[in-house]
């Protein structure tokens, strides 16, 4: 329903504290609005069920049902950006708002336009950053005869690569293939730093459970 424009044209903001015009708290907690006289700007004005502090409306607002949580979430989100329904001096009205959650976001940007570092940083935010993927041991054939590939690139034994393991990415050293270039029935790995690595460690078996990686 739209509300009808006042016809006296005058910002009656300035007569709230005189004639003592009663306003519209909300309390959130509770989705109930209750009119109150102005508070002494400072003070709180706590929820006649609940005693939660409430927030001052304005005079020309309208609580949304009970039951309208939806409703109830857009008027809090307004709140938050200070947004209120007080009317104003060139039609007596508390100007256009949004009529449902999904208008908030727009309706916002327009009230308050981002500046030039917000926008800078919203499209550096949208960039996709070049994360390496991540995949599985693939194996394809049997033993003696099986080689190995890693999101669809040959893996040779000596090749760098990464193992997601307690928590971390960590640079290991992939073994297909034994000495003298004989077949081996699985895989394994040996833990890697810069370009050395530490074959007098114990190695780990690789499954096609293992997440690995290209390095970066």
């Amino acid at each position: 329903m739209i509300r009808k424009p006042r016809t006296h044209f005058i910002d009656r903001s300035e007569f709230y504290e005189v004639t003592g015009r009663l306003q519209h708290y909300a309390c959130f907690h509770c989705r109930k609005a209750f009119k109150q006289s102005l508070r002494a700007q400072g003070s709180e004005a706590p929820c006649p069920q609940c005693r939660q502090p409430m927030t001052n409306m304005g005079t020309d607002f309208k609580a949304p049902p009970h039951r309208n949580q939806e409703q109830w979430l857009k008027v809090e989100r307004l709140a938050r950006a200070g947004i209120r329904f007080f009317p104003t001096w060139q039609d007596g009205t508390p100007g256009d708002r949004p009529a449902i959650l999904a208008e908030v976001p727009a309706f916002l940007r327009r009230i308050f336009p981002p500046s030039a570092g917000q926008m800078y940083l919203e499209r550096d935010r949208g960039t996709p950053s070049p994360a390496p993927q991540e995949g599985r041991l693939e194996q394809q054939g049997r033993f003696p005869g099986q080689i190995y590939r890693l999101l669809g690139r040959p893996l040779e034994t000596g090749a760098a690569v990464e193992l997601f393991e307690r928590g971390h990415w960590q640079p290991i050293t992939f073994i297909g293939r034994g000495s003298g270039n004989a077949p081996i029935p699985q895989p394994f790995a040996y833990p890697r730093v810069d370009d050395r690595t530490y074959f007098n460690r114990r190695p780990l078996f690789l499954t096609g459970k293992h997440r690995l990686r290209w390095p970066e």
